[in-house]
């Protein structure tokens, strides 16, 4: 299997050893871009809150920040879609249709929009914390979040559990299947 077919590819079956190789690759590349925004975004913006402005302002007004946050769109797009074709043919080794992707990917995505609803709240909190630490007074208590939230978020937290068993722990189907030989039947 070439590498073009191994990322870019939904179909043919790949092994839980080369899941893992490819989680160890994104864990990698996201701290390297964790630490590429600290450095380029992250003390510009601390300079700012320090000035008064708010973290999601000083963010959000910084030219530096829209440039990488287009370049990390970019980047994390491709990210994705890799992660869904391997995953796909993940699921193909477990003879599954990689119509599973829908349960395993999109329903816990979907599980966070009363997340998001409740995120303005979450913002507010951290920039009253950041003012409470500039003036010296006592943190405020964080917000109690809804209930809808907790249990939407347990419930996606389940789910992405039964994903990661499914692909990185159980083994894939011994011999060939309808999506295609047995990554593991070439070694001797």
């Amino acid at each position: 299997m070439d590498i073009a077919h191994y990322l870019f590819s939904f179909s043919g079956r790949i092994n839980r050893a080369k899941q893992w190789a490819i989680l160890l690759v994104t864990l990698v590349h996201a701290n390297i871009v964790g630490i590429i925004f600290s450095e380029t975004i992250g003390f510009l913006t601390i300079a700012d809150v320090v000035q008064g402005k708010t973290m999601l302002r000083a963010v959000l007004e910084s030219p530096q920040a829209r440039i990488f946050a287009m370049a990390f769109v970019v980047l994390y797009l491709v990210a994705f879609y890799v992660g869904c074709a391997i995953s796909a043919k993940r699921l193909h080794d477990r003879n599954k249709s990689a119509w599973w992707l829908l349960v395993f990917i999109a329903l816990p995505l979907a599980l966070q929009i009363p997340l998001l609803t409740y995120l303005p709240v979450l913002l507010e909190h951290l920039s009253n914390v950041i003012h409470a630490a500039q003036t010296n007074a006592a943190p405020p208590l964080p917000p109690l979040e809804p209930p809808l939230v907790t249990i939407t978020r347990g419930a996606a937290t389940l789910i992405s559990l039964w994903a990661f068993v499914e692909l990185y722990c159980l083994s894939g189907t011994a011999g060939d299947n309808r999506f295609g030989s047995d990554p593991l039947s070439k070694r001797t």
